[in-house]
Formats: C-alpha cells, structure tokens, sequence
C-alpha cells in the first residue's frame, strides 16, 4: 500500500512539474529570460493634451492605452516620448497658447500600468511651462516609477538611463535637435539635453562614455521637420555620428509622420517613427506609426520587428490586413534613399 502512494505521490509531483514548465514556455517574459534576450518595444510621441485630454476625460484614464497594453506587458521594455509636461503649474512658455501643452500627474500612474518603463523626455515641448513644469514631470515619473532620458535637474545633472533584464545591460540615452520654444535658456535649472550639428562633440563623449557602461544603447532623437517623409541632411548627420561614437540603435520623432529606415555599419537607424498617443491631425499621415520591438541578446546583435500602428480616436492600434500591408510598403518607398 505504502509503495502505492509513493507511486501516486510521484505522479503528481511529475505532472506539476510538467503542468508549471509548459506554464513556463507559454510565457513570453521567462522564454526571453531562458533564452538571454531582451525585447524592447519602442513607440513615438505621446501628447496628453488637446484633444487626448478630451478624451480621457470622456473615457477615463485608461483609454489612450487600450489598444497596446496587452502588448507592452509581455515584452520586457517599453519606451515612448512624453510629449508634454506632467503639472499644474501657471505661466506657459511664451508661444501661441495652442502650442503650449500640460497634462495632470496622475497621467505617470496610466502610464505605468499601460506597460510604459522609460519615457523620453528631451523634446520641444516637455518645457512648456518652463524648468517647474519639467521638474513637475520628472517627480511624477520618480513617484510612479518610471525611468526617463534626456533631463535632468541642470545640465549637468542629465545623465544615462540604464536598466538591466534578463542579465543584459541597456542604456538609453535622449536628445532633442529643436529647443524649447519660448523660454529663457538656463543651464543651472531643470532642462534638457540638446544634439545640434557642428556641436556634436559632446554627445559623441556622451555616447561613446554610456556604450561602455552597457551591452546595448538606444539613442532616441527629437528632430526632423514636421509633416515631411524626406529625411533632412542633418538627421542624417546626427544618426551617423551617434553610431560612430557607439551607438547600437537610433530612433526617432517629431515629423509627426513615418520617415525613412536605414542600417548603418550594420546598426538599425529609424528616422522617424510617427506620433503614437495623439488627436487627430489634418496632413496625411499623421494617423500612421510604427512600433518596433527590437530582440537584443548579451552580444548586442539585434533583430527589429515593424509593428505598424494606425491612430484612431487618439487611441494607437496595431493595424490589421490592407492596413498593414500599405505601412509595409510605404516603408519600402520612403527608405529608398538607403538603398545602395
């Protein structure tokens, strides 16, 4: 009897383990652990004002994130760029009022339940109320627990953001080729980090300093012009000299449109991949962007998968069937520059 319930005891340890093990291999984030691989998914623009902010109000907090989350729980990084400050401060940067953006704390908590790890932050629109708002949004994300790129208290305080998964090192590191508008520049108060051609040494220093410190580093680029799908010299400069200095991927917005792709010395560069959470804007295009989910393993070689997004009602949707097929290909049309 006793020989019985050894054996009946030992079959039942032997299906829980197979049970917990297929468990296991049905789980994206212990399959990317098991293998020693990172999957980083990586969006464009997030505006939470205007016509977001209507849209929250009407469907709660939540709703700009419905179409992604599932998404950006089973990677292992997600990364996006706030578009706008996180506060309640008075006293907007002296532009066009249209222009000048904001959106309430609680937005840092949304986003981290929708999946969202590091928020870039070096762009021309984070310091619209000026030094306080970006402090605001920088103790927002701290309180949420969010990392972030590209600001920091002083310019001298801006420093890498580093994070590690599954044994592999990642730094990332944000710059914004366009300054605040309408503000007084001051180095000694909370700002951002800027990458301007013919003043590029320094972020070469940067770059080559925190590629040393990791396995892999993304650079995230706020540059370009708005609306166009060309690729402007500049950018093309910028991206070149950030791969020089060690960079292993390059991405970027603010032409609030898909641009070009390219593989430089072997690294993937992606000039612009669209606006991501946003209300609807008038010139064509605007409604369609790209989430790439790059698989990095410890010897830093990476695979990049285009997911192709369409902006419907301010909510960011994976685009399905004709939808997708046409992101496909007019990826193809606009990275005909780089095809040599």
């Amino acid at each position: 009897m006793l020989a019985r319930w050894k054996k009946i005891v030992a079959a039942m340890i032997a299906s829980a383990i197979a049970v917990t093990f297929i468990i296991f291999l049905n789980n994206e984030n212990f399959m990317h652990f098991y293998k020693g691989e990172v999957v980083i998914s990586i969006a464009g623009d997030i505006l939470l004002d205007r016509g977001v902010a209507k849209a929250i109000t009407n469907n709660g907090i939540a709703y700009p994130y419905k179409g992604v989350s599932q998404l950006f729980h089973h990677d292992d990084i997600t990364i996006a760029n706030l578009e706008c400050p996180l506060t309640q401060a008075d006293g907007g940067a002296m532009k066009e009022k249209r222009f000048v953006f904001k959106a309430d704390a609680q937005n840092a908590d949304a986003l981290k339940s929708a999946g969202f790890d590091i928020l870039m932050l070096a762009n021309n629109h984070t310091m619209d109320y000026r030094s306080q708002g970006l402090t605001d949004t920088m103790q927002a994300l701290d309180s949420a627990g969010i990392f972030y790129a590209g600001a920091g208290a002083s310019k001298r305080e801006i420093e890498p953001c580093f994070i590690k998964k599954n044994g592999i090192h990642i730094g990332v590191l944000s710059y914004s080729s366009l300054p605040p508008e309408g503000f007084m520049y001051n180095d000694e108060n909370a700002t951002i980090a800027y990458a301007r051609a013919g003043f590029l040494d320094e972020m070469k220093n940067e770059i080559a300093q925190t590629a040393a410190q990791c396995d892999f580093l993304i650079v995230y680029f706020h540059w370009g012009t708005e609306y166009r799908h060309d690729v402007s010299d500049l950018q093309i400069e910028i991206a070149h000299t950030a791969i020089d200095a060690g960079a292993s991927a390059v991405v970027g917005t603010h032409p609030h449109v898909l641009q070009g792709r390219e593989t430089y010395k072997g690294m993937p560069i992606y000039y612009s991949i669209g606006n991501f959470v946003f209300d609807k804007q008038i010139p064509e295009g605007t409604d369609k962007a790209l989430i790439l989910q790059m698989t990095v393993n410890k010897d830093g070689r990476v695979g990049v998968e285009e997911l192709p997004v369409v902006i419907k009602n301010c909510q960011p949707h994976l685009a399905q069937g004709q939808e997708a097929a046409q992101a496909e290909a007019d990826m193809v049309r606009y990275s005909r520059r780089f095809e040599q």
